[in-house]
């Protein structure tokens, strides 16, 4: 009897009942999977504009480490003067907002960026036109596709109409795009003078070095493009930890209760076999790992499909939806697993008691 796998024979004698529960199980996991795809991908795109500024270093008001949900002034004497520190091998000025565009009765939220046309922090690449000129601005092209506009359309923001001049790519995501106009545009239509938002420094010593030596000139915070780009993730992830918990904590519930049914409705229909087992002397251990062996097999099994579906799924949204696309992690695959096999021993509690219970007699019965 030792050398058998009977847990794994008893398991799929009934194929069509089994499959449906891997099935239902590989769903439940699907679900976790995909959102912790979703949700990797996302922070990714978020930071997008950041990643590809090209900077080595970010500064901004001091105290502030993102840009999302963040305001940051810094006058222009503070920018002269990390351009004349030693190692500065350029320093452009932007300003930031968040808003909206809008055309007709289209709407897009967006991060919008003042930038001087030529120098550091605007578009790139372009897909179509040119960097904007006076009234002029730079939409992504998914944005753009959204208000159904295009090169030499006309939009809403900061409260003026603004002649599209470009288009650029990449710059969409699940919360929002990325839109440029040019920085004197920008500081008439919100009253600014003699202010950016932040300061992105291009550098030829070490970052470490440059992070010192700009703060310590001008009481500003210098970050670099890495540890501020993984500030913008953090903070949109803070926001979202909450809905995330929920959603995952229903996913396993499921699981939960799919695992446990599959094994439960396993032991009914192999109660007699199970009672010839202890009628021959099968010790209660022996059984038990019966059952262990057919929640492993069931959540085994349902991992595997599982994360092969969020492996397809992630390749059809990054062909067909570039702004949510799905990116299966190592460290979720690891989670999920852990979170699986806690699944399945849970799921495996009342078949255990149902099998100990099981009287030998009633094979003798029937």
């Amino acid at each position: 009897m030792a050398g058998v796998p009977i847990g794994r024979r008893n398991l799929f004698s009934e194929r069509r009942r089994t499959f449906l529960g891997i099935a239902g199980v590989g769903v439940a996991l699907l679900m976790v999977l995909a959102l912790d795809g979703i949700f990797a991908g996302a922070m990714r795109e978020v930071s997008r504009y950041i990643d590809a500024s090209g900077a080595d270093l970010f500064v901004s008001q001091r105290g502030v480490r993102t840009m999302h949900m963040s305001s940051s002034s810094i006058p222009f004497a503070a920018v002269e003067r990390i351009r004349m520190l030693p190692g500065v091998r350029w320093a452009d000025p932007i300003l930031y907002d968040s808003g909206a565009v809008t055309a007709s009765e289209e709407r897009a939220l967006t991060y919008l960026i003042g930038y001087a046309p030529g120098r550091r922090g605007g578009p790139a690449p372009l897909v179509a036109g040119e960097e904007p000129g006076p009234g002029e601005i730079v939409l992504d092209e998914l944005a753009a596709g959204t208000l159904g506009v295009g090169v030499g359309g006309r939009v809403e923001t900061l409260g003026r109409s603004w002649r599209v001049s470009g288009l650029t790519t990449g710059m969409t995501n699940i919360v929002n795009s990325v839109s440029y106009v040019p920085f004197d545009d920008f500081a008439a239509a919100r009253g600014l003078d003699g202010v950016a938002s932040y300061v992105l420094v291009g550098s030829d010593v070490s970052t470490g070095v440059m992070v010192r030596r700009i703060e310590s000139a001008t009481g500003l915070t210098a970050q670099t493009r890495a540890g501020f780009s993984a500030e913008e993730g953090r903070r949109v992830k803070d926001m979202s930890t909450e809905l995330m918990q929920i959603m995952t904590f229903a996913a396993f519930v499921i699981g939960l209760a799919v695992i446990g049914l599959t094994l439960y409705a396993a032991i009914l229909s192999r109660q007699r076999e199970i009672g010839v087992m202890k009628a021959l002397g099968a010790r209660p251990g022996r059984l038990g790992r019966i059952v262990l062996s057919q929640a492993a097999w069931t959540v085994g099994a349902a991992l595997a499909v599982a994360v092969l579906l969020a492996l397809g799924l992630g390749w059809v949204l990054g062909r067909a939806a570039a702004t949510l696309p799905l990116v299966v992690e190592a460290s979720s695959v690891v989670r999920v697993a852990v979170a699986a096999a806690v699944l399945g021993a849970l799921g495996a509690l009342s078949p255990l008691i149902r099998v100990s219970r099981v009287d030998p007699a009633t094979v003798f019965r029937r």
